[in-house]
């Protein structure tokens, strides 16, 4: 009887730390997926990312070459600085954190980096405003309309997806408006256990 027990009590334990292996893996492989999927534009500052979604939206309108032209050069001209100045201002920002975390800080050196921070968050957001309206005067104020309300959508059911810990392939499915498909089927309707 107890070769039996102790049978039972070791094929238990296996089966055990093998599904919260499994498990664990599983749950590895969820988050880096859906970190490995988010769109680009989230991985630079919030400006640029926004102005990186507008651009790519534009280029995908129908427009002449000459806008698209246009359009393509705002990426050089403000996109990339903004990125480079946004990733600044974050290390500013944590500068910040940092000195008020030492207990003997300097209130007169925190002020002074706050205004530095301050001065480069206006600056991004000033380049983010004339950035817009180049892009609104390149391709025209009916198409920058449509444009704002379709970036805006994509936009936002990135938002959505990110709240739900979706990956980011399920934009397309949720753009459409179709049903989620999955690989489970149905239950019945009327089965009975």
């Amino acid at each position: 009887m107890r070769p039996a027990v102790l049978s039972l009590i070791i094929a238990l334990l296996t089966a055990g730390a093998s599904y919260a292996q499994d498990n664990n893996r599983q749950q590895m492989n969820i988050t880096s997926r859906s970190y490995s999927l988010k769109s680009s534009s989230y991985m630079m500052g919030r400006y640029a990312g926004i102005l990186s979604d507008m651009i790519s939206g534009a280029l995908k309108m129908d427009i002449s070459d000459d806008q698209k032209a246009k359009v393509s050069k705002l990426r050089d001209d403000y996109m990339y600085p903004m990125s480079r100045d946004e990733s600044d201002l974050r290390k500013a920002d944590m500068k910040v954190m940092k000195m008020l975390g030492d207990p003997s800080f300097d209130p007169a050196k925190v002020k002074e980096e706050i205004a530095k921070s301050d001065a480069l968050d206006k600056k991004v957001s000033d380049m983010y405003v004339d950035a817009l309206v180049s892009l609104r005067d390149a391709i025209g104020k009916e198409n920058y309309v449509e444009l704002n309300k379709s970036v805006t959508r994509y936009r936002d059911s990135l938002v959505q997806m990110r709240k739900n810990r979706q990956p980011r392939s399920m934009t397309r499915t949720m753009m459409k408006s179709e049903p989620e498909k999955t690989g489970t089927p149905s239950p019945a309707p009327d089965s009975k256990n």
